[in-house]
């Protein structure tokens, strides 16, 4: 059940941000399906680069529908540094470029 609701905030961020920009994300898309779910969102936060859908959330006052949001709402599934980058995010992302 856990994982099922876990899965189902991916696809709500993903479909929001494509509703956003009209265009799909492919490339976030495979990065799931190459690494799975857990390390693909891993991947995406801590890299120093934000990511261009937390940008269109952020600036849409949307932070509670990206990838940090989704992996602080299921941290017992991710290791505990990517949680806490996440969390950094989160609390600092107009902050951020």
């Amino acid at each position: 059940m856990q994982r099922e609701a876990f899965l189902q905030d991916i696809e709500r961020v993903i479909a929001v941000y494509e509703e956003l920009l009209g265009v799909s994300a492919v490339r976030t898309r495979q990065m799931i399906e190459r690494y799975g779910a857990i390390d693909a969102l891993s991947k995406l936060v801590v890299t120093p680069k934000l990511q261009s859908g937390f940008k269109v959330l952020r600036d849409r006052d949307r932070l509670d529908l990206t990838f940090e949001t989704v992996i602080v709402r299921h941290a017992d599934l991710f290791r505990k540094d990517v949680v806490e980058v996440a969390m950094w995010r989160l609390e600092n992302a107009h902050q951020l470029d």
